[in-house]
């Protein structure tokens, strides 16, 4: 026997052995598939698309209804839904009851009331629903919008504005000055959307671009730093003038407050 015969014989030999150990293995008749399917929410649907009240007595209210559907997988646990403000916060999370079995699953429903609320913020809030079922598997979650709006709303003002009198340009390089704002709300500083500024060249021109934005500081206030820079034509000195404004979440806009830095020469 050449050495090509024996190893084939080898290999025949050891597939036989792995077939017959294969033939042997008992099959355990006593493991089944476990259900993995999660609760599907059908429709979801509310008493209102907004919801006016006031900053005075905050209260977003309003009904919802949603049918779940257990999907064949095990019952429905819990229904909720969480309301979310335009800021990305939570204002509570809702359990919506179990009202009766419908063709297409099952219906719950809740007033949802999220009171107490230190300041209001208008604009568009999102309702998100959950369906849970006793496995612990949660549904797809289904978002709805929902505007709040002031109806007593008032709009902002500007106060403490604390820019510099006058600048001495320099003769080269640059340094930075800083402009400062306070925005006021009657309905809360959380209401306050924007606070920006025209400014105008001392020709009474205004300054291309269109308003400067003001950046918000953890104080409160709102501030802007702008370089300034070395200057040849007489029309860059004398009196800049800036006119600062104040936009609320509604839109509102507050009255202008006028003030000027006097650019001159080093």
């Amino acid at each position: 026997m050449n050495i090509f015969m024996f190893k084939s014989l080898i290999f025949v030999m050891l597939l036989m052995v792995s077939f017959a150990f294969i033939s042997c293995e008992k099959k355990n008749d006593n493991v089944i598939d476990p259900s993995y399917d999660s609760p599907v929410i059908i429709n979801v649907s509310k008493s209102t698309d907004t919801v006016s009240t006031t900053s005075a007595s905050p209260n977003i209210s309003f009904d919802l209804t949603v049918v779940a559907n257990e999907n064949n997988g095990s019952p429905i646990a819990s229904v909720n839904c969480v309301l979310v403000d335009p800021l990305g916060s939570s204002l509570g999370s809702f359990a919506l009851n179990f009202v009766q079995e419908v063709s297409n699953g099952k219906q719950y429903s809740k007033n949802v009331s999220a009171s107490g609320i230190s300041c209001l913020i208008v604009g568009n809030y999102t309702i998100q629903v959950v369906a849970k079922n006793e496995a612990g598997l949660l549904s797809s979650q289904v978002n709805l919008p929902l505007y709040v709006r002031n109806s007593a709303n008032t709009p902002p003002s500007i106060s403490n504005l604390a820019i510099p009198d006058s600048v001495v340009r320099p003769v080269s390089g640059y340094f930075d000055i800083t402009l400062y704002a306070q925005a006021i709300d009657p309905d809360g500083n959380c209401d306050i959307k924007e606070v920006y500024f025209f400014a105008y060249r001392p020709s009474g021109f205004i300054i291309p671009g269109g308003s400067i934005p003001m950046t918000l500081n953890p104080s409160g206030s709102w501030s802007l730093t702008n370089p300034v820079t070395p200057a040849v034509p007489d029309s860059l000195y004398g009196y800049y003038k800036y006119q600062f404004f104040a936009k609320d979440r509604s839109d509102a806009v507050s009255t202008g407050v006028w003030d000027s830095i006097k650019f001159v020469r080093p």
